[in-house]
């Protein structure tokens, strides 16, 4: 849902400059005049919605979006506070009147560099592992001990030490923007991308803007996650007769980031010129992949990923036959169980593709698929609720055991 936005006097006023009536405008965008209703009279709506009306009334998306004071906190999100609190400490502490804090004082052990790019493996692998618990716990004595290391690092010492303190920020911006705390992954991306800086390393840098630009996104920033993409993805353009694999990926994330802010602001001619250049840039990438970085963004980028982000924006346009017949050049894993952020929110634009078919079997087949294969990364999706939320209203007769298990799962009251 849009969080802190008050997009019903917005909205009442569009429309009425338009010259409609809620029965009008509900009948153009296709929704219920309830919808309608519900938002002029202040009630919360979801970003997608929100991208349906402003296609209906020819305007971006953020042009709903206005300033209001946030609905009351949920419980749950109370609890998530808590929880982070030891990574909220290291993130963000305590600022006197002498300034900032330091991370001063002798570790528990010793801290060695080896040790700590050790640990940051691993804590990749249980990210991409859905393991977030254990992520979380890792993180505060990451970052604790590199800001030790640099802090008693020689001069020309410090660049790799900031490269690696810039990485465990990455992963923290990755891991809090996935659990939906985003102004504590914020702070962690800008770190990384100030520490890549400092570190004389573009693409580090470059990466902590493909995740600030993923985090406006959700946070419904359209308008500045498309600049931030394009202005960064105009500094690190490539000269491709010469380009890596690395820096190719790099400026083909940029443009998939703008492509999706863009769409998502109701730009389709601006979403559709960064996915050309992202095509252009996927089909330069080898198909061998260096395994000397542990970057999401400079291991994942490829045609196929850009076919799953076209598919992304035809089924935010709502043409869900146009998904579908994109999916069906994408290859998928043949056996075993995988982990693939860019697969599983393609299977999810698949999965709503078929509810909107009112294919409802195929929708709940790739739910209970991705329930296999990623159930902690599903359990934190808005749009599998959104498609199962579909589903059982489809439903005449009582529910079966399948999806009652994937309610409990996706905690839907039933």
């Amino acid at each position: 849902m849009v969080d802190e936005s008050a997009p019903g006097t917005h909205l009442q006023n569009l429309r009425h400059r338009r010259g409609l009536t809620q029965e009008a405008l509900a009948d153009v965008a296709g929704l219920s005049v309830s919808t309608i209703r519900k938002i002029e009279q202040g009630g919360s709506a979801r970003i997608e919605t929100l991208h349906i009306l402003a296609r209906a009334l020819d305007v971006e998306t953020s042009t709903l979006f206005g300033s209001a004071s946030p609905a009351p906190t949920p419980d749950r999100e109370e609890d998530n506070k808590l929880n982070l609190l030891p990574l909220r400490r290291v993130l963000t502490p305590v600022v006197g009147i002498g300034g900032v804090a330091s991370f001063t004082g002798q570790p528990s052990g010793e801290v060695r560099e080896s040790d700590l790019r050790a640990a940051l493996s691993e804590a990749v692998r249980l990210y991409h592992a859905d393991d977030f618990e254990a992520v979380a716990a890792m993180l505060p004595r990451m970052v604790r001990e590199s800001h030790w290391l640099i802090d008693h690092a020689a001069s020309e010492e410090r660049p790799p030490l900031l490269r690696l303190r810039a990485e465990i920020y990455q992963l923290a911006g990755w891991f809090l923007t996935q659990v939906r705390q985003y102004d504590l992954a914020y702070t962690a991306i800008r770190d990384a991308i100030q520490d890549a800086t400092g570190a004389g390393d573009p693409l580090t840098a470059a990466s902590g803007a493909i995740s600030q630009a993923w985090l406006f996104i959700r946070q419904g920033r359209f308008t500045d996650a498309e600049s931030l993409a394009r202005d960064t993805a105009s500094t690190i353009e490539p000269r491709m007769s010469t380009a890596t694999d690395a820096e190719l990926s790099a400026w083909g994330w940029l443009l998939l980031r703008g492509s999706a802010a863009a769409i998502r602001n109701n730009r389709r001619d601006s979403s559709d010129e960064f996915l050309s250049l992202a095509e252009v840039a996927a089909s330069r990438v080898s198909v061998i992949r260096s395994p000397g970085r542990y970057h999401q963004y400079l291991t994942t980028f490829g045609p196929a990923v850009v076919t799953m982000k076209r598919a992304e924006a035809v089924m935010i346009t709502g043409d869900a036959r146009g998904v579908l017949r994109l999916a069906e050049s994408i290859p998928q894993p043949r056996t075993g169980r995988y982990r693939s952020d860019n697969l599983s929110r393609h299977l999810l634009d698949v999965a709503s593709a078929h509810t909107t078919l009112r294919d409802y079997r195929d929708a709940t087949d790739i739910l209970l698929h991705l329930r296999k294969n990623s159930p902690e990364w599903l359990r934190h999706q808005r749009k599998a609720k959104d498609v199962l939320l579909t589903i059982l209203q489809s439903r005449k007769r009582s529910l079966g055991q399948e999806l009652r298990s994937l309610a409990d799962f996706l905690d839907i009251s039933v």
